[in-house]
C-alpha cells in the first residue's frame, strides 16, 4: 500500500472494510439499487447489471477474531493456509467461524471449510510446519486428521522442484487413499 502512496488501513479497518465490502457486493448482486452508508464504503442507489445467475460464493481466508466472524457472518467458504493457520490452532478459529455464523442466523452447514495444504510426498516427515511432508500414507494420515478437525475439503499445492511429478503422485496415491478413508 505505502508503496503506492497509500495508506495502510488500520486492522479495525481493514476488517470493517471488508465487511462492507461483501456486503455492497452482495447488494449489488442481487437488488436492483443498493444503498450501504458504510463507514468505510458507501454506496447510493447503485445500480448493477447484468445480475449474476446464480449466487457466487465469497470464499475468505480469514485468521484473527474478528474476520473470523466476518467469516461466520457472511461468507460461503472459509480457506485458511497452512502456513498461518496450523492445525493446532484450526479448532477455535473454526468455532469462533461457527459461532459467528449461528449468532447470524446461520447453520454452520452453510460454510465450506477448505485447507489449503502444501504437499511435499516423499519429503522428510519433518518437513516444514507450513507443508505436509512424508511418504504418500505419511501424507494421507496427516490429510485425516485435517478432516477430523472439520475440513470439507482442500487445495493442494505441490511442493518441491519437481511439481508435476509431485501433482501426479497427489492426484494418483493421496486423494484416492483419503478418499477412500473418508
Amino acid at each position: 500500500m505505502r508503496a503506492f502512496g497509500l495508506g495502510a488501513p488500520s486492522p479495525r479497518d481493514k476488517v470493517d472494510g471488508l465487511e462492507e465490502a461483501i456486503r455492497i457486493v452482495r447488494g449489488l448482486w442481487t437488488e436492483p439499487r443498493f444503498t450501504l452508508p458504510g463507514r468505510l464504503y458507501r454506496t447510493e442507489n447503485a445500480p448493477l447489471e447484468p445480475k449474476p445467475e446464480h449466487r457466487i460464493p465469497i470464499w475468505l481466508g480469514t485468521y484473527g477474531p474478528r474476520a473470523l466472524e466476518v467469516t461466520g457472518r457472511l461468507a460461503d467458504g472459509w480457506i485458511p493456509s497452512i502456513g498461518f493457520a496450523p492445525p493446532g490452532e484450526i479448532p477455535p478459529m473454526r468455532d469462533r467461524v461457527f459461532e459467528a455464523a449461528r449468532a447470524a442466523g446461520r447453520a454452520p452447514s452453510e460454510i465450506t471449510c477448505v485447507y489449503n495444504v502444501q504437499i511435499r510426498v516423499g519429503g522428510r516427515a519433518d518437513g516444514p510446519p507450513d507443508a505436509v511432508t512424508g511418504s504418500a500414507d505419511q501424507v494421507a494420515d496427516e490429510l485425516l486428521g485435517f478432516v477430523r478437525l472439520g475440513f470439507d475439503g482442500f487445495n493442494f499445492t505441490p511442493a518441491g522442484p519437481e511439481r508435476a511429478e509431485q501433482a501426479e503422485l497427489i492426484a494418483s496415491e493421496i486423494i484416492p487413499g483419503v478418499r477412500g478413508a473418508v
